[in-house]
């Protein structure tokens, strides 16, 4: 029985103790991961709406308002559109004319190398700049983006998801909350 005790209350000091020093550990690491996320994020939404200096959350993760000299210069949204893998995260720019300044996909896509992949190639997202919601579509559907060789299913995806953003959220350049505010 005192055998028991002793090893119980051993694997409770090593527990307790662990616990402690991960959380010691914890806190130095935190605002460091933070910090790298925000910085992260704010380069992600800077290559989607260049013009922009700042940028505002309108749906907190999901739509962000792009401001240049207290005036909105466009939004930044991000969709998760059904690719062949699965979902595939962009982060797209428009500007107030509804024009698409930029397109960034996620890194964590699992589309097939070497094909859905592709979509991550500046000459396929490029494709997309200056187009809005008639023209953002693959060509075989009526548009003037170029699929992917042997990703159609991919490609295709991306063009949706864009132009079903473009749709969902220019209500949001159209109608900007925050200036309503100030007025």
């Amino acid at each position: 029985m005192k055998k028991e005790v002793h090893m119980i209350t051993t694997l409770s000091l090593i527990a307790v103790g662990s616990a402690l020093l991960l959380s010691w550990v914890y806190s130095f690491t935190q605002p460091k991961i933070e910090a790298d996320k925000r910085a992260k994020l704010k380069s992600v939404l800077a290559q989607a709406l260049p013009i922009a200096q700042e940028f505002v959350p309108a749906i907190p993760d999901t739509v962000w308002f792009g401001v240049k000299e207290g005036d909105t210069v466009g939004i930044v949204f991000k969709v998760w559109p059904r690719g062949y893998g699965g979902p595939i995260e962009l982060t797209v720019g428009i500007d107030r004319e509804l024009k698409i300044t930029g397109l960034v996909p996620g890194e964590d896509l699992k589309e097939t190398p070497g094909l859905g992949l592709k979509i991550r190639e500046e000459w396929f997202r490029e494709q997309f700049i200056g187009k809005d919601e008639k023209t953002a579509h693959l060509k075989q559907d009526g548009g003037e983006i170029d699929a992917i060789t042997a990703a159609t299913i991919s490609s295709r995806a991306v063009a949706e998801g864009v132009v079903e953003g473009i749709k969902r959220y220019c209500r949001y350049i159209k109608k900007d909350i925050r200036l309503s505010l100030i007025h």
